[in-house]
């Protein structure tokens, strides 16, 4: 099991890198990096080429964003052409409630026989972006990339055969996005 930690985006409704934002003195990509770590052979960070000289960045192992493809299915398509034969957990590095009991629950119940095994979010649907990625599925969109909707994991997957899971903690996919007062409280923009 390959991991990858989603950080390539612009971070535009945000106003400021999500990356960077510190939980208890922690940054997120530091804290997902840390997560995936206990549950993956080897883990890379996903990044655009003009964040390549970032400190925080670089000191982890780099997959540049596929440069054809825009938003997160660009980290997507890196984690395909590096290596499609291998499952990938895939995060993204705006989830600061994040936890192990979630990762942990992901891999638990995974089925290796489907395109991926993803989230149940209530209020946005599947969770891409906290999911794993079956090599069949990577072979998949590698070889035919017209099957990735409108630059969208969510809508793509929905197409493909996923096994849907409801999370024990649904408070673990908050996302930076959809800033909730509970996350206001625990995070530190500086």
């Amino acid at each position: 099991m390959l991991g990858l930690v989603l950080t390539g985006g612009h971070s535009k409704r945000m106003g400021t890198d999500k990356a960077l934002i510190r939980i208890n003195g922690i940054t997120i990509l530091d804290r997902t990096i840390d997560l995936l770590m206990n549950h993956s052979d080897q883990v890379f960070v996903s990044l655009r080429n003009d964040q390549a000289n970032e400190s925080h960045r670089s000191k982890y192992e780099m997959l540049f964003d596929d440069s054809d493809y825009k938003g997160p299915i660009a980290g997507i398509m890196s984690a395909a052409t590096h290596d499609a034969s291998s499952p990938w957990i895939i995060v993204s590095c705006d989830l600061p409630l994040l936890d192990c009991e979630t990762i942990k629950q992901l891999l638990d119940m995974r089925a290796e026989d489907k395109d991926a095994t993803i989230f149940f979010n209530h209020e946005t649907g599947i969770e891409p972006l906290c999911a794993i990625y079956e090599p069949n599925l990577l072979q998949k969109i590698k070889e035919k990339p017209e099957i990735i909707e409108k630059m969208s994991p969510q809508m793509t997957l929905k197409k493909m055969n996923i096994n849907i899971i409801e999370p024990k903690n649904e408070r673990a996919l908050y996302n930076l996005n959809r800033m909730t007062p509970e996350i206001a409280n625990i995070i530190d923009i500086e």
